[in-house]
């Protein structure tokens, strides 16, 4: 339903009803209501005064539901695996007979993911439309969470997908653009800000904590990233350290506050010194805490324009910042594994040679084994992503058969401005995204050298009759 009065007061109000086989009968179908209003205020008679700089000028407001129904096939049913249940019979065990077990515990109550959200922004335009500003805050809510529950001694098989927990997003986004022209020269600029922040309102276990899988940096790890109320979804959860051990006397020195006993008694000079932030003596989950934010707080673009005579530029760029992502090329629970040349260049080789990362162990160590703030790194960047300069022919040669005819040459991912010392700080990466069952959509900013993104260069031709 659309209203328009006058062109000043606008409304849409919008009713949708979608349905899923995902669910049984009787959750199948979920309602999701939305409804937007604008004011245009320039078309008010009190705002002809300002007509001279103020050219456009509009509030609006929604408020609105959409549904998330992705989710595995029939959770809700009794189902059965085939995988990995043969059994063998026979005097050889040479007789193979299929066998299965129940895939999961079902949950005939599984229903629709809900995410509302709320927008209150304004569109603006001045001198002569040279100037266009829109600003956005908006406050998304995703209730009702589609997420698959913690294990329990009791379930015997995969536990059951659950609805549950709040997750909430909260920010602003800019647009800024400028049209301008001197002459010849016609150009045009556009700004994007947008500022979010995440936040686990509730999450439905008993310690408020839906807990990310062991074994993702690579064998021998616990977990690393979790959703628990409070804190982002997907934060990185880990030991602070507070240097490497440099030669015996630190080692000695490193001792626990209860008792003077040493924290480990297997230490050496090069192992990482874990803070203990409880201070009761011992190096365990309790001193566990967040160290790092795989969601950006910012979110930035830049593009521009330029058109002279027949030659034209076309710059787009775009950025991330106030994150962090989850590093690891190397190997913990085999010296035979390949190593970056990284992490034979950063290691710790003797005193005063590196305070981070720590001495190379031949097998496994809790210097790797422990996920702890190493692993962390800033993912700041600024990207170019597309450069394009090319001539248009046809301001040369009025007389041509073709309306266009225009050589150029192109460069995208041409240049990534970061500190970030792994191949791409772009990292989208769910450690289970490969997954078609994936378990943890939640979990991401996680590097274990990933495919960067290619550079590629053009020169193209272009004709238009």
């Amino acid at each position: 339903l659309s209203y328009d009065f006058k062109e000043k007061y606008l409304l849409t109000a919008v009713m949708r009803f979608d349905g899923s086989s995902n669910f049984d009968r009787g959750h199948r179908w979920g309602e999701f209501p939305s409804v937007a209003a604008g004011w245009v205020i320039t078309n008010e008679s009190f705002m002809e005064s300002l007509s001279g700089w103020l050219n456009f000028l509009k509030l609006r407001a929604s408020w609105g539901q959409n549904g998330n129904q992705d989710i595995q096939k029939f959770v809700y049913l009794s189902s059965l695996s085939l995988e990995g249940q043969n059994y063998f019979f026979g005097p050889d065990h040479s007789i193979i007979t299929v066998g299965s077990t129940p895939a999961r515990v079902p949950n005939p109550n599984v229903s629709w993911e809900t995410s509302e959200q709320t927008n209150i922004g304004f569109d603006m335009n001045v001198l002569n439309n040279k100037l266009q500003f829109s600003f956005d805050w908006y406050k998304k809510d995703t209730k009702d969470w589609l997420i698959k529950k913690i294990s329990s001694a009791m379930d015997g098989t995969e536990p059951p997908i659950v609805n549950g927990g709040l997750i909430r997003n909260t920010g602003f986004e800019t647009v800024l653009r400028w049209n301008g022209q001197t002459g010849s020269l016609k150009y045009n600029v556009t700004g994007t800000f947008a500022y979010n922040k995440n936040k686990v309102i509730e999450v439905p276990s008993s310690d408020s904590i839906f807990h990310g899988p062991a074994n993702v940096l690579s064998q021998g790890t616990s977990e690393m990233f979790r959703a628990e109320a409070g804190f982002p979804v997907g934060y990185f959860w880990g030991y602070e350290t507070e240097g490497v051990l440099q030669n015996d006397a630190e080692v000695a020195a490193w001792v626990r506050p209860d008792n003077g006993q040493p924290y480990f008694r297997d230490a050496k000079p090069g192992d990482l010194k874990f803070v203990d932030q409880n201070k009761d003596g011992k190096i365990d989950d309790k001193d566990k805490v967040m160290i790092g934010n795989p969601h950006p707080d910012f979110i930035f673009g830049l593009q521009f324009n330029i058109d002279y005579k027949g030659f034209y530029l076309q710059f787009t760029g775009n950025g991330q910042a106030g994150h962090q992502i989850a590093k690891n090329y190397r190997s913990v629970d085999s010296y035979r594994h390949n190593y970056t040349k990284e992490v034979y260049d950063q290691r710790w080789h003797g005193e005063g040679t590196s305070d981070k990362y720590p001495r190379l162990y031949r097998g496994g160590h809790r210097n790797y084994q422990y996920i702890s703030d190493i692993y962390i790194y800033n993912a700041d960047f600024f990207r170019i992503s597309n450069l394009t300069i090319g001539y248009n022919f046809k301001q040369l040669i009025r007389k041509m058969p073709f309306s266009e005819l225009r050589l150029y040459g192109a460069a995208k991912n041409l240049h990534t401005f970061t500190k970030y010392p792994g191949m791409d700080p772009e990292v989208g990466y769910s450690p289970t995204s490969s997954d078609p069952n994936n378990n943890f959509p939640w979990g991401s900013g996680i590097d274990l050298g990933l495919y960067p993104q290619s550079r590629t260069f053009i020169i193209g031709l272009i004709i238009t009759y």
